[in-house]
């Protein structure tokens, strides 16, 4: 039986210190870099996640990594990616390091309740409505044992939660691999045909959210098109697309909404 060439890791730059694996990558892409080249780094001094915000990372301690992806596709379908993602770091976190992790729609990445990864995918070009490639970030905590004052209740590690240091060039091959395997069946049937799987592993479905319109309802399912359904109540469900609102609802907004109901 002939195997496939991994589509995904085809060429692999290891970097020591960049200020973004996004960054490096973009300049590889406008040059030509073909789809599937990766970007890893052991320390990013200027990373960044969803709506700009500052990604942390400790130097050697996380893996950092930029793929880039050229998928035939309109730019309306590029928010899949993140959730294609989420599920393929699923798959590695078990190979590779025995874990067992929960997506939280769209792009995170959970074990036990707190962050582990965090995805951002960038279109950085479209032409005549078709993509002309996209960036996929890729940050997964390692093996720090401690995390600065803001994240240290929300994020944890491989280390923290097995008790062990992880070998990051392991972890590397087994999220590339897992990468390669979920892009390629997207490609051919789009994430209706991973949906089963996602919804399997999904923190977000049952949670509180918020809409983009500050509605406050119930995440129910989420659609053959990688949008979330949110039930709001009088049986009205609100469809949320990838890069909108939809995180989930503060205990403390949880309070005041209980403190109105009363009144």
């Amino acid at each position: 039986m002939t195997s496939v060439a991994p589509l995904i890791g085809c060429r692999i730059h290891a970097h020591g210190e960049v200020s973004s694996t996004q960054t490096v990558l973009a300049a590889l892409a406008s040059e030509g870099a073909p789809e599937g080249t990766v970007v890893t780094a052991r320390h990013q001094t200027g990373g960044r996640g969803r709506r700009g915000r500052r990604w942390w990372d400790a130097p050697g301690e996380s893996l950092l990594l930029s793929i880039l992806l050229r998928p035939p596709i309109p730019p309306a379908r590029v928010p899949q990616l993140a959730l294609v993602a989420g599920l393929a770091i699923t798959d590695a976190l078990e190979a590779g390091a025995g874990v067992k992790a929960r997506i939280r729609w769209p792009n995170d990445v959970l074990v036990e309740g707190r962050k582990i990864c965090g995805i951002l995918s960038e279109t950085m070009s479209v032409d005549a409505g078709r993509v002309g490639h996209v960036i996929l970030g890729i940050g997964l905590n390692v093996n720090q044992t401690a995390f600065p004052g803001e994240l240290e209740d929300r994020a944890t590690s491989l280390r923290l939660v097995t008790g062990r240091a992880h070998e990051p060039d392991r972890l590397l091959s087994a999220v590339l691999e897992a990468l390669d395997r979920r892009y390629r069946a997207w490609l051919a049937g789009g994430f209706a045909c991973l949906r089963d799987e996602w919804r399997g592993r999904s923190r977000t479905t049952g949670e509180r959210v918020r809409t983009p319109d500050g509605r406050f309802g119930v995440a129910v399912d989420v659609a053959e098109d990688g949008a979330l359904l949110v039930d709001v109540g009088d049986g009205v469900t609100v469809r949320v697309v990838s890069g909108a609102l939809g995180e989930e609802l503060p205990e403390h907004a949880r309070e005041v909404e209980r403190d109105a109901a009363r009144h």
